[in-house]
């Protein structure tokens, strides 16, 4: 498709295209705890409004990021160096900064979860760490790992007369734990708030945006129950039918023929899905 030319734009189109921006300001993150590390959160006087309370003193998060990682494929072309995904990699770790309380309950909070990864879920005494030779034993995994949750949200979201849809993009941390309690420095210098990072550990995150509603997938052609294929959807058809036998007819003549034509099912099913018989060939997003 050739490049757009540059068209005549309002001010008014401008603003209302561009001058929607994202603020960083606008977040809430949810620390879910382990059955485990509740129950001695509790034990040592961190309650449920104290835990939704330390939610709301995160001053800091990151949305998180990943990667391709890929490997270069050589001379499929002349001089060409193609690069080729091969697998997605998540970042592994997080870091959340909270303003510390007056009781220090943020920090009790998180002392305690990895007092319980680290220590014995029935007897540990937190005072066992003064003796000279004091020893511990690490607990399961699956005990002390659970989901963390980041929204991201606009000024708007509760305002009802807004004209901008209120769409929210969630991200859960998957299997997240604390690692890292970073130094908290204190001084005799002027005073500041006293704040807490904690790094957390995480397998992957998964990012949903609600509020959109999902474009319509391209039915089969003779999907029982589906209604005839619009005029767009039977040229993207035809036009990808037609670009995969020009490809396959000549380098795979043992292919049955789909529509008439000799096509490499296989290339067709990884490009647009699979479906039960090479007669229901459909558009992208076919299952």
């Amino acid at each position: 498709m050739p490049a757009t030319p540059p068209e005549k734009l309002l001010t008014s189109d401008i603003k209302s295209r561009i001058l929607n921006i994202a603020q960083t300001s606008l977040y809430r993150v949810t620390i879910s705890l382990p059955e485990g590390v509740a129950a001695r959160a509790a034990s040592r006087g961190i309650n449920t409004d104290d835990r939704y309370n330390i939610d709301l003193l995160c001053t800091q998060a990151s949305l998180p990021g990943s990667a391709l990682a890929t490997h270069d494929v050589t001379n499929d072309y002349h001089g060409v160096t193609e690069k080729m995904a091969y697998r997605r990699m998540y970042d592994d770790t997080t870091d959340l900064t909270f303003y510390v309380d007056r009781n220090y309950k943020v920090i009790e909070l998180f002392e305690t979860w990895m007092d319980y990864i680290t220590g014995n879920e029935q007897s540990f005494d937190r005072r066992q760490y003064t003796q000279r030779n004091v020893h511990y034993r690490m607990s399961y995994p699956n005990s002390y790992k659970e989901n963390i949750f980041l929204i991201k949200f606009e000024k708007d979201h509760h305002s009802a007369q807004s004209k901008i849809p209120k769409i929210l993009t969630e991200y859960t941390f998957v299997d997240a734990f604390p690692t890292n309690i970073i130094a908290m420095p204190v001084s005799y210098d002027q005073s500041d708030v006293l704040k807490c990072t904690v790094s957390f550990s995480y397998q992957r995150y998964v990012r949903e945006r609600n509020g959109v509603t999902s474009s319509p997938v391209i039915p089969n052609k003779n999907a029982p129950g589906v209604p005839e294929l619009s005029q767009f959807q039977k040229t993207y058809r035809e036009q990808a039918l037609n670009q995969l036998e020009d490809i396959n007819s000549r380098n795979f003549p043992e292919n049955n023929p789909v529509d008439g034509r000799y096509i490499n099912t296989g290339s067709f099913n990884r490009l647009f899905g699979t479906p039960n018989t090479t007669t229901q060939l459909g558009g992208p997003g076919q299952a």
